[in-house]
């Protein structure tokens, strides 16, 4: 089948089209979003927004959730274009190291989803960032409850899905550690302080967060 796609490419009958400007352009590593597109993903610069988050003890993000990056989230995340994880890691490569250099945490983690979200999805959109980054990571959490995705709902709303949907793994790997835990979106803030409370609450000495996005 690849070669097939790729001689359909060479004979002109398979046109890559980007899926964020709609214009035709030769891929490289994915098929999915032209060069150019793709040169506007750069950090966010402007940190006087930041709030404070019940028990996380530092967190930083890589952009807002708007423009080309919140379409490329869209695709990634809720159409099941896997290989834009590609993307998603050699954006953030350079800012998340430099974060978990600085922060030197004993774990790094990641939020993860439902059985249910990952058999639906293929894959654990949070863990294929991770599995391409040059960073030792280990998954010490469990999402035990499932819910419809949190986006459109309030605050409040959001609390009352996200309580008690997260369980630590093993209290003893984590006694005492300082904790980084990657997440795509940061939104209300409801889930990073579930999820900081309960690691505290099994041992954790810190628990930070490293975001793609902030909304």
């Amino acid at each position: 089948m690849k070669l097939l796609g790729k001689l359909l490419d060479y004979t002109f009958l398979s046109k890559n089209l980007c899926k964020i400007c709609g214009k035709e352009f030769e891929p490289e590593d994915q098929g999915f979003i032209c060069e150019v597109c793709l040169s506007t993903l750069k950090p966010y610069e402007f940190f006087e927004d930041y709030r404070d988050i019940p028990y996380v003890d530092s967190y930083e993000f890589f952009g807002k959730y708007d423009g080309i990056l919140r379409d490329v989230i869209i695709l990634y995340k809720f159409q099941s274009v896997k290989p834009l994880s590609k993307i998603i890691a050699k954006i953030l490569e350079e800012p998340l190291m430099d974060f978990w250099d600085n922060l030197k945490p004993d774990i790094f983690t990641y939020v993860p989803v439902h059985f249910i979200r990952w058999f639906s999805r293929g894959y654990d959109h949070n863990e294929e960032v991770l599995k391409l980054l040059n960073i030792p990571y280990r998954k010490i959490l469990r999402r035990k409850k499932y819910a419809k995705p949190l986006a459109g709902y309030g605050k409040t709303e959001r609390e009352r899905i996200i309580m008690n949907a997260y369980e630590v793994l093993n209290s003893e790997e984590i006694r005492g550690k300082r904790i980084l835990v990657y997440d795509d979106i940061l939104t209300t803030g409801s889930t990073a302080k579930n999820i900081a409370k309960i690691l505290k609450e099994s041992g954790a000495k810190e628990v930070h967060f490293y975001f793609l996005v902030k909304e």
